[in-house]
């Protein structure tokens, strides 16, 4: 009886795991590039009627998957609108999920995305190790 009980209890823990991950694999929008970004500035401009432009200059740490070329490293210019004024503040580190900027003034825009899904594309890393590919250097004193 007690082993009946055992196999139920493990067969919804997993059910349960299983849902979990499905949902967050579910919530990702689909972009063309998937980096792990430091924000180093950010800029907001009033754009039409209650809609705001909010232009980041992020570093790259860590490319997940990238349609372009771009390196960890690098600096990319990502730009978001949306009915905030706000924008995430400097020195914030999570996941983006980006596309290639159709109004990037280069032609093929480069180092210049848009969020791909407004709200949903800047993602905080969830609590733990940031990635298994970025690891944070410490400063010693004596350089």
């Amino acid at each position: 009886m007690c082993r009946t009980y055992s196999i139920r209890y493990a067969t919804l823990a997993a059910l349960g795991l299983l849902g979990i991950l499905w949902g967050q694999a579910g919530a990702a929008p689909d972009a063309a590039d998937v980096l792990e970004v430091k924000v180093l500035d950010a800029q907001v401009q009033q754009a039409d009627g209650e809609r705001f432009d909010v232009s980041y200059r992020m570093e790259v740490l860590s490319v997940i998957h990238a349609a372009s070329s771009v390196q960890p490293g690098e600096t990319v210019i990502v730009r978001s609108d949306g009915q905030r004024m706000q924008a995430l503040e400097r020195g914030w580190i999570g996941t983006a999920y980006l596309n290639p900027d159709p109004k990037a003034a280069s032609p093929g825009g480069g180092r210049q995305f848009v969020v791909a899904a407004p709200g949903e594309s800047l993602v905080d890393f969830p609590p733990g190790p940031p990635s298994l590919t970025f690891t944070q250097e410490i400063q010693t004193g004596g350089q």
